[in-house]
Formats: structure tokens, C-alpha cells, sequence
């Protein structure tokens, strides 16, 4: 047991370890009220690891997976440092890695990067609601105090975890996310960010009897206030509780935005690249959806994964074909109606697994007979492959994590 006291006036009996509103369900009747407007005062928000120098990387064939580290001074593999599953994603926070098994496993991981990253601990992800067959949990921030939180695309609820003891993490409370749900009763959580006693939480809102496709046109970021449990409603005429209306569809990446020295702007990934200022909630285009369009990304799911050139003037963009047969990657002006200029294609992923550091874009690719950690030389024009790569992994790489 955590000598912490949950803080969450919502918690569910956990301390032991725009277009117009789509339809809502019925709220529950312990959550607290929700609060009207955005938040009147957001932190600076938990960024990434500075000056990176390692790669994590998830690995599977969709019948076991793996884990492998990358060093990208001397591009040396480390494969298979720890166990993975078939739909892995790897975390880090503050000198700690994580891995949390999604779909099906429903688990995170502690690891020690420092020791070869030995496995620390390991707890189950288990939704509140025991009917829920998988809790699928999909992202996780880790905060200086050690707290970590942890979305639930299978149940509306984030779950608050205490990892101030990596050889023991414990389960602190459940923050219920029913307010923000549509008609099915869960909203569908995802990305999150956390921004002092703030947390961002990507809000999909998708027809589960319909291949996950958004019940609205435009994606929406919902803000809770850490102190109370309680979900900002930006719309309190409407049923339910409302976020904040994005430009785009389905937002599916943060980052935070490097030209906001306070932390407070997140670059957002939908069918565009959006930039949301959080002290305001309000959000405008970087990269217009327009641009993606005349690049032939016209559906939603194309856009996959982005960062930051080493400039900041630009983004490099992993998405789709129109057909979906393969993956290409793109280099977008931001701020600039200019055309988004294709610098490699033939490539295949299915999670995340751009990174920019330093001169060079790391990328894991999973094309057939051909996978591996690829990467290009930025400082040339256009970008050229990296000599030694692509780098073998193991299995065929799955998403990817940027270390110090």
C-alpha cells in the first residue's frame, strides 16, 4: 500500500493498489461535477528526454515481441534487452523506461536503462469495470513527483499510478472519464500530456462496432484538473462534458511545441499539424490539413507520426499511401503554405516510430525481408541513408522511444 493519500475526489475504489455534440451516456453518479471552461492556470508540461542518445525500441511478429536498445553514437544493438508483446509501446520518464503492453496483455513495465535494462517490476492494467475484456492501456506520463497516469482506450477511466518506487509500483486511483464518453460510454482516451496539476487527454470518441471510425469530424482534448478529479466542460449546455474542439480528426501525437520555452504549447497530430497554446485551449493550423491533402493524404488514418526537423522550422511526417500498401515519409514547412516533399517511401510501420536527434531521422521499419532501424543524414538535400543502416533488431521493429 502507498503511503500517498489518493487525492481524487472521483477515484473509484482504486487506493488499494467543431460540429455539435455527438450523443452522450449516462454520467455516473459518483463523479464529481464537472468544471465550466478551461483551465484557468496550466503548468509547464513533462517533455521528453534532452539530448538523446539511445533508441528503445519494441519488436514483434505479432506472435511473441521483444525489446531492443540502440546506441546511435556507434550504432550498436542491444536486441532483445527485455520481454515484449505483440502491441508494445516504450515510455521513459526521469531516468526510468517503461513498456506498456497494450491490447490483449494489459501490462506495464518498470525498467533500469542503467542496468541493461533489467526488469524491475511488472503490474497488471485491469479496468474497473470487470466486464471490460481488455483494458488496452494506450499512454502514459510520468510526473516529477513520481505519479504516473495511464489512458484506457478499452474503459473510461485514466488510472493513477504511484511509480516513485520502481521495484514497486502501486495502483493509487482511477480518474472516471464517463462525462467525456458518446453513446457506447467511453470515450475512447489516449495520448496524454501533463502539464503541472493539469492533464491533457486525447479524446477519440470512435463507433466501436464500426472499425473505430470518430463519431465527429473534429478530435477533441479534454483537460482535467488533478486537484478535484474533475473533467473541464467547455460546452456545459450540452449532455455529458465537453473538451476542446481540434481542427482536425482523430489526434494521435503530441509534442511539445520547442519554439514555447514555457512548455505550455503542444504540437498536435490530426489530419494536420495543429498548434495548441493550453494556457488559452485554443488551437490553430502549423501544418494545414490542406497541405496533407495536395500530398494525397486525404484520409484520416494516413497521418502516423511526426517530430521536429533539427531546425524547428519544419517536421518530418510518417504516413500512408492512399491505399495503405505502404508507408512514406515526408519533410513539412511549418508556418509556410509550401508542399510537403516526399524523402523516402516503400516503407511499412504500424505505431509510432519516428525520431528525430540531433542531424539525423531514425526510423523503424518493418518491411518485409527488409526490416530494421533505418535513419538519413538531414544535413544533406534531399536526406541520404545513413552508411549501416538499416540496423536488424531482432524481430521487425514496432514503435520507438527516444533516451538520454
Amino acid at each position: 500500500m502507498s503511503t500517498r493519500t489518493c487525492l481524487f475526489a472521483l477515484v473509484v475504489a482504486a487506493c488499494d493498489g467543431g460540429g455539435p455534440p455527438v450523443e452522450q451516456g449516462p454520467p455516473p453518479s459518483d463523479a464529481p461535477q464537472p468544471i465550466a471552461g478551461w483551465p484557468q492556470r496550466v503548468g509547464a508540461c513533462v517533455g521528453e528526454a534532452q539530448a538523446p542518445t539511445r533508441l528503445l525500441v519494441t519488436t514483434t511478429d505479432f506472435a511473441t515481441g521483444g525489446v531492443s536498445a540502440v546506441d546511435l553514437a556507434d550504432l550498436a544493438v542491444a536486441p532483445d534487452v527485455a520481454l515484449g508483446s505483440t502491441d508494445a509501446k516504450p515510455f521513459w520518464f526521469d531516468g526510468v523506461a517503461y513498456v506498456l503492453h497494450r491490447y490483449g496483455v494489459d501490462a506495464l513495465d518498470v525498467l533500469d536503462p542503467d542496468d541493461g535494462f533489467r526488469l524491475l517490476a511488472q503490474r497488471a492494467i485491469v479496468a474497473g469495470d470487470p466486464e471490460v475484456v481488455s483494458a488496452n492501456p494506450h499512454a502514459l506520463v510520468v510526473g516529477p513527483d513520481g505519479r504516473g497516469y495511464v489512458s484506457l482506450f478499452g474503459a473510461p477511466e485514466v488510472q493513477v499510478w504511484d511509480l516513485g518506487d520502481g521495484d514497486d509500483p502501486v495502483l493509487e486511483g482511477r480518474i472516471d472519464l464517463t462525462r467525456l464518453a458518446d453513446a457506447d460510454g467511453n470515450p475512447e482516451a489516449s495520448d496524454l500530456l501533463l502539464c503541472g496539476d493539469v492533464l491533457f487527454v486525447a479524446v477519440d470518441r470512435v463507433d466501436q462496432d464500426k472499425s473505430l471510425v470518430p463519431n465527429e469530424l473534429q478530435a477533441r482534448l479534454a483537460a482535467i484538473d488533478l486537484a478535484s478529479g474533475a473533467v473541464h466542460d467547455l460546452d456545459p449546455a450540452a449532455p455529458g462534458a465537453q473538451g476542446l474542439a481540434l481542427r482536425g480528426t482523430w489526434a494521435r501525437q503530441f509534442r511539445l511545441d520547442p519554439a514555447d520555452a514555457s512548455g505550455r504549447t503542444a504540437l498536435v497530430l490530426t489530419t494536420g499539424l495543429e498548434r495548441v497554446d493550453l494556457s488559452s485551449g485554443t488551437s490553430e493550423w502549423a501544418v494545414a490539413d490542406a497541405r496533407l491533402q495536395a500530398a494525397g493524404l486525404t484520409d484520416y488514418r494516413q497521418p502516423q507520426a511526426f517530430d521536429l526537423g533539427p531546425g524547428g522550422d519544419d517536421i518530418y511526417l510518417a504516413a500512408y499511401r492512399a491505399d495503405f500498401s505502404e508507408v512514406a515519409i515526408f519533410r513539412a514547412a511549418l508556418d509556410r503554405d509550401e508542399p510537403l516533399v516526399e524523402i523516402a517511401g516503400g516503407l511499412q510501420s504500424v505505431e509510432q516510430s519516428l525520431e528525430v536527434v540531433g542531424d539525423t531521422l531514425w526510423f523503424a521499419d518493418r518491411a518485409h525481408g527488409a526490416s530494421g532501424l533505418r535513419a538519413w543524414d538531414l544535413r544533406q538535400d534531399p536526406p541520404t541513408p545513413l552508411p549501416g543502416t538499416p540496423l536488424a533488431l531482432g524481430l521487425a521493429p514496432y514503435a520507438a522511444v527516444a533516451l538520454p
